[in-house]
């Protein structure tokens, strides 16, 4: 079994020095692979969505236009970041995953919205949250990792308790997915690979 962190790593020692003198010595010393980096960009992105849609004021679809915006530009910068990695350990599939997934997400989402198709706009919440655990099934599944799948269970656990959530959905959805992200982001996970570890 390995663990991916430490193959291509961001030290935040890296920092300009005036933002680094800044910082505890245990935050200066800190490693982010790109991978990490994948992670905390798409918790951020994930949260500022759905608590934009739970507290902003703004219209719908001026939300839709902020989203679809946000998660274009999540999968571009992502995909950049983890394409050289996936491509030596033969997990480019991933990247294709999760960019089909959830470009198919935000094209329902705005359909919805812009279409005014109610039923959907009801069950935004569930159409993310289900997305999230065909993702993280699939990587379970196809990267022998107990991790993703934990994450999966986590996800469906959040979709039979979603009703219980009344005038919290978003927020509530919200922080479920992202907070997998950060996990992934700081804590070593779990898949079969070819390659020995490369620390920080």
């Amino acid at each position: 079994m390995q663990d991916l962190n430490g193959l291509l790593k961001l030290h935040l020692k890296q920092m300009p020095q005036q933002a680094a003198l800044a910082l505890p010595n245990v935050w200066r010393d800190i490693c982010f692979t790109e991978i990490d980096q994948a992670f905390l960009i798409w918790g951020l992105i994930t949260l500022f969505i759905f608590s934009f849609g739970q507290f902003s004021t703004l219209s719908w679809t001026s939300q839709a236009l902020i989203d679809t915006a946000l998660t274009g530009l999540g999968i571009a910068t992502t995909s950049g970041l983890t394409w050289q990695l996936a491509s030596s350990e033969s997990l480019r599939w991933v990247i294709f995953l999760w960019g089909g997934l959830m470009s198919l997400g935000m094209a329902i989402t705005a359909y919805s919205i812009f279409c005014g198709v109610g039923f959907i706009l009801a069950n935004l919440c569930l159409l993310w949250l289900g997305l999230c655990v065909v993702g993280y099934g699939a990587m379970a599944t196809g990267m022998r990792s107990y991790s993703f799948a934990a994450s999966s269970l986590v996800h469906m656990l959040a979709i039979a308790g979603l009703g219980t959530w009344q005038g919290w959905q978003f927020i509530g959805s919200g922080l479920i997915m992202a907070s997998p992200l950060f996990f992934f982001s700081v804590m070593p996970w779990d898949m079969q690979a070819s390659e020995s570890d490369t620390p920080c």
